[in-house]
């Protein structure tokens, strides 16, 4: 599997074409593709995009990193990563802390509903996060009101 990294242009645009359909191959270079939710050309964007909604399966050993990029700066970076987070199921336990802090108000509703979902995926989670979640099924969204109560 090539990496994505030193890629750019059409090289770039047609590696992740190839990727968009082969889930096995987005989840070796997950990770480069949630950094390339930031890049500036839209169709690159887009194509990452495409290959992380095929992801089913992401890497356990990526989890770490996953929640890191929870809380991005990138809404879309912070959207998929906890949406792997999510996908890992207990896997992901690790990261629950990190998957909680998404849920602060401070971040777009998008990545606060897929925080809840993700964190609905852990098993059993703590008494500080069952608070914020508990929290958030007070708010005012129906969907974050929903996967909090999860």
């Amino acid at each position: 599997m090539a990496l994505l990294k030193g890629l750019s242009g059409d090289p770039l645009k047609q590696q992740l074409q190839k990727l968009s359909s082969d889930p096995e191959g987005a989840a070796e270079v997950a990770v480069e593709l949630l950094e390339l939710l930031a890049d500036g050309d839209e169709e690159v964007r887009q194509w990452a995009s495409e290959c992380l909604e095929n992801l089913e399966c992401p890497r356990s050993a990526d989890a770490k990193t996953f929640g890191k990029l929870a809380t991005s700066e990138t809404e879309d970076c912070a959207f998929w990563s906890l949406k792997m987070l999510g996908r890992l199921g207990e896997q992901a336990r690790t990261e629950e802390e990190r998957i909680a802090k998404a849920l602060a108000k401070s971040h777009p509703i998008a990545v606060r509903q897929n925080a809840a979902w993700a964190l609905s995926k852990l098993g059993t989670i703590s008494a500080a996060t069952r608070s914020q979640l508990e929290a958030a099924a007070m708010e005012s969204d129906a969907r974050l009101v929903q996967l909090s109560k999860q």
